[in-house]
């Protein structure tokens, strides 16, 4: 089974933000228990270096990577901006191994539809074709499921999704999901909290034009070919865009 973690970033009903980012981080099942090890070792570390962080469990230190940019509350709080910056380029050395998607909505360009079902729809449709590809290629018959954070949207994009399996979605059926989408809190989830950090990478290269972030993981987007499937970019078309995903698919 492959597991597709999901988290977002950019605030939906915020008139300021421009943009809302659906990303998740998926994973073969024997990979999830090498990525939750890394992840820990990786805050183990982190504690040895920050004495700010040492009054914490490991476990209670969570990797979101907007709480860690702002460095407002514990236990980042304390740590130079620099530091916390260059503690969160390290953490994406955690993905290897991992298969990246994420959805870039404008907000305005969809306005009035909902941006987080319109990512929720497109990133479904991206992971169940992944799964048909990897069955068509490999002759691996793997089924995928998906986990995410828990939010206000958890209700309805459940409803969503029984509708999507039994309707299907824009782009056709889904086959190849296992069940609806299952929600646990990102504190006790190091894959979720990588999802996290992949949702704040993409969103800050839309939202602010930084690639900082999003350049360390621009070749983990799954891909065929030359085409990049795993990155959307949805737009105003009259905005013109040079980012992977357009130039990926020529628009």
């Amino acid at each position: 089974m492959h597991v597709l973690y999901l988290d977002g970033s950019g605030t939906v009903r915020n008139p300021n933000e421009r943009y809302f980012v659906l990303a998740g981080v998926a994973l073969f099942e024997r990979r999830i228990f090498h990525l939750i090890k890394a992840a820990d070792e990786f805050v183990a570390d982190l504690q040895e270096k920050h004495s700010q962080l040492q009054d914490s469990s490991p476990h209670e230190i969570e990797l979101h990577a907007s709480i860690m940019a702002n460095g407002k509350r514990a236990p980042w709080k304390g740590i130079s901006r620099a530091s916390r910056l260059d503690i969160i380029q390290s953490s994406l050395s955690l993905f290897d191994g991992a298969k990246a998607f994420a959805v870039a909505v404008n907000k305005r360009a969809i306005s009035p539809n909902d941006p987080v079902e319109y990512a929720f729809e497109e990133i479904l449709s991206r992971f169940d074709h992944f799964l048909k590809r990897v069955r068509r290629e490999k002759g691996e018959g793997q089924r995928g499921l998906v986990v995410m954070d828990k939010s206000s949207y958890e209700v309805s994009l459940q409803q969503l999704a029984r509708q999507f399996r039994d309707d299907g979605t824009r782009w056709g059926n889904l086959r190849n999901l296992a069940e609806v989408p299952l929600f646990v809190d990102s504190a006790a989830s190091r894959a979720v909290q990588l999802a996290d950090l992949l949702a704040w990478s993409v969103w800050r290269r839309y939202e602010f034009h930084d690639t900082r972030y999003f350049d360390r993981l621009a070749n983990r987007f799954d891909k065929q070919g030359s085409v990049i499937h795993g990155l959307v970019h949805y737009r105003d078309q009259s905005e013109s865009c040079m980012c992977p995903a357009c130039v990926s698919r020529g628009r």
